[in-house]
C-alpha cells in the first residue's frame, strides 16, 4: 500500500467520502460494535491526511 492511498481521488470525492465515513462512525459510536467505529475512524483519518497533504485543510 502506498503512503497516500487516496492520492488519485478528486478532492470532491474525498470530501464526500469523509462526510459519509464520519456519519457512519457516529452511527456505530451509538450502536456498536466498537471495532467498526474504530475502523471507520482509521479510514476517515486517511481521507483527512490526503486533504491535508493537498493543502485543502488550511
Amino acid at each position: 500500500m502506498t503512503s497516500r492511498p487516496h492520492q488519485r481521488d478528486s478532492t470532491e470525492t474525498l470530501k464526500a467520502a469523509l462526510a459519509r465515513t464520519s456519519h457512519d462512525a457516529q452511527r456505530y459510536a451509538q450502536s456498536g460494535p466498537k471495532k467498526f467505529e474504530d475502523a471507520l475512524h482509521r479510514v476517515a483519518n486517511q481521507f483527512l491526511d490526503e486533504l491535508e497533504a493537498r493543502g485543502e485543510l488550511r
